[in-house]
Parts: structure tokens; C-alpha cells; sequence
């Protein structure tokens, strides 16, 4: 007996993606994530798409015995009237071990694809006696935080936090990231276009780039890379450090340091 089970992550405002798992006999035998192309305008659409990607999935594994799974009912049932009875498609529960997977599978495209051009790696550097005494100084220090309130099952938001020592520049600026975005990378560009824009600069006041620090927290740990370095939010043009402590990668713990340092 074939079971394919698949989902779809409905993203309105960009792409959507649908995950797919096939189990013959019991067996695992495939799984995958691919764009829903044309980008789909409802839902429904994008679920239907998972559907009848799933049957073309079934094609690879001729089997009599096949049955598709879906975790929409709304699609199934849509599909059964369409189809009558052509493939046999049955709706399964999110929960469902295998449809649970298919779903994780969709909102997971995979990274390698991601555009990184825009963004410059630099050098990490871990809280060294300068490095505490500049940011005591009052050098600007600059990072992304995760709003919990914010962030749903589908998109992740973050706050630009731009401070000193001494205070908080600013704290209004939001990005997000949808499902089946590489949610570090994506923001760390639309941050540093920001940061590009003299306009932008200009509106917080204090704002002085030069020499300032990039603070890598939990939240931006996916813009760490291999040997040493990470990808900075930070233009590539200006002046500046990519800081983090390997232990405590709070913003408090850095300011807690410099206060200490003074």
C-alpha cells in the first residue's frame, strides 16, 4: 500500500510551499518541499495544489492500493466532488505523525537557495576589555529581537534595536518573516537597505554608525557562519564589529559587561 500524505503553507503576500511524505508498506520512501507555482490567491487553492502534487508524487511508486492525505477538509472534500472519486483522497489530522511531518516539510525550503548578495561577512568578535570600554564609551550597538507578541504560527516579527549605554535610540522599526523564508537572512538584507538610506539614519537621532557594534543573539544565530564569521545587518560599507558571547548572547549581559567596565 502507497500513503502519500501533503500540506501546504499558504503565504498571501509571497511564496507558498507544499511538503510532501510518502510511506510504502510502512516504509518512508520519500519526502520533499516544493513552491506552489502559479503563486496561489486563497487557501484552498494552495491545498488543492498539495493534493494534486501529492498524486504526481504517487506516480513515482505505482501502487493499486494508493490513498492521498490531506489536513484540509475543505480541500478533500472540494477534490472529491471535482475528481469523483478518480484518486482516493482522505483527509488526515495535523497531528497525524506523517501529515504532521508533511506540514513541517512546507514551511522548510531548503536554505542553500537563499539570496545573499547585499550582505558582507565579518569577523566575530567575542567581548574583549576594548570592546566593553568602547560600548561604555556609549558606541551605538545594534540588534534584532524577537516580538513574541507578534509572531504567529506563520510569520516570525522582529524589533530593530538601536542603543547606547546609556539608552535606547530606537525601538519601532518591525520586520517579518513568513513561513518558507529564510527568516535571518531575509530580514538582515531589508535591515541593512535600511541602514543604507541617510533618510532612515537620520530619523534616530544619536545615530552614529561608525565604529558601531552588531550584536548577534540568540534570535540572529542563523546569520553565523563557518570559520569565525557572520553575516552583519550592518552596511558593508560602514565601518563597524560583529560582536557575541558564546555563553549568554543577551543584550544584557553585554550592557551588564561595559557598565561594569566603566
Amino acid at each position: 500500500m502507497l500513503e502519500v500524505y501533503c500540506d501546504s503553507s499558504f503565504n498571501e503576500k509571497g511564496v507558498s510551499f507544499i511538503g510532501c511524505v510518502a510511506v510504502k508498506d510502512g516504509v518512508e520512501i520519500y519526502q520533499s518541499t516544493a513552491r506552489v507555482m502559479p503563486d496561489p490567491l486563497r487557501n484552498i487553492e494552495c491545498e488543492m495544489a498539495s493534493i494534486e502534487f501529492g498524486i504526481a508524487v504517487s506516480g513515482l511508486f505505482p501502487d493499486p492500493r494508493t490513498v492521498i492525505y490531506n489536513d484540509s477538509t475543505e480541500a478533500v472534500k472540494e477534490y472529491q466532488l471535482q475528481k469523483k472519486g478518480e484518486y482516493s483522497v482522505e483527509y488526515a489530522a495535523r497531528e497525524t505523525p506523517y501529515q504532521s511531518l508533511a506540514d513541517r516539510l512546507s514551511k522548510r525550503f531548503p536554505q542553500g537557495l537563499i539570496e545573499t548578495y547585499g550582505l558582507c561577512k565579518k569577523p566575530v568578535e567575542p567581548f574583549t576589555p576594548e570592546v566593553l570600554a568602547d560600548v561604555a564609551r556609549g558606541a551605538t550597538v545594534i540588534y534584532l529581537k524577537k516580538s513574541e507578541r507578534e509572531t504567529t504560527n506563520t510569520k516570525t516579527v522582529y524589533t530593530l534595536i538601536v542603543r547606547t549605554i546609556d539608552g535606547v535610540l530606537s525601538d519601532d522599526k518591525k520586520y517579518e518573516a513568513r513561513s518558507g523564508e529564510v527568516k535571518n537572512i531575509k530580514v538582515a538584507r531589508e535591515v541593512s537597505a535600511d541602514l543604507s538610506d541617510p533618510n532612515f539614519v537620520k530619523g534616530v537621532e544619536g545615530l552614529d554608525l561608525e565604529g558601531s557594534y552588531f550584536l548577534l543573539t540568540d534570535e540572529t544565530w542563523g546569520l553565523r557562519q563557518k570559520g569565525g564569521e557572520a553575516y552583519t545587518i550592518i552596511p558593508c560599507g560602514v565601518a563597524h564589529h560583529v560582536i557575541c558571547h558564546e555563553v549568554d548572547r543577551s543584550p544584557e549581559n553585554l550592557f551588564r559587561r561595559a557598565g561594569d567596565a566603566k
